[in-house]
């Protein structure tokens, strides 16, 4: 295999199979003409690689189907609980500031957005601080 290799290199390159022919007994070698220094070296066309569309699409399809199997047998998860932390469409009671609550009891508004302590709420929203201190809170009042 090393032989192989060694001969795929010298007749790979023209300079080495220059040397290699002016080496050889029995009369003259063949002229070749030097390429020039401007010219990339000739590289040999090795067939393009066929890509794996087949095993591409049945791991596509297989993950799709772990996906829906996955989701018809799952169970929704409970509604998350308050954390504290205001966000855009947290329900609210409000008093001196907005304290976060679950939407599916009593609560005094939704907030619409959270802007910090220089700015001002959108003209149709009430501006309460957060109870963490984070901004202001500007919400739409529960009707």
């Amino acid at each position: 295999m090393a032989e192989v290799n060694e001969a795929w290199r010298v007749l790979g390159d023209p300079v080495r199979r220059r040397n290699y022919d002016s080496t050889l007994g029995g009369g003259a070698a063949p002229s070749q003409p030097r390429p020039a220094a401007s010219e990339p070296p000739i590289v040999a066309q090795l067939p393009t690689p066929n890509f794996p569309w087949r095993f591409l699409l049945a791991m596509a399809g297989a993950g799709i189907a772990l996906v829906l199997v996955g989701a018809a047998f799952t169970k929704p998860g409970d509604p998350a609980k308050p954390d504290g932390l205001l966000r855009s469409g947290d329900c609210v009671v409000v008093g001196v500031d907005a304290a976060e609550v679950a939407c599916t009891g009593p609560h005094d508004a939704v907030v619409r957005s959270l802007v910090p302590f220089d700015q001002k709420c959108p003209a149709d929203t009430q501006p309460y601080r957060d109870r963490q201190g984070m901004g202001i809170a500007c919400v739409v009042i529960a009707g």
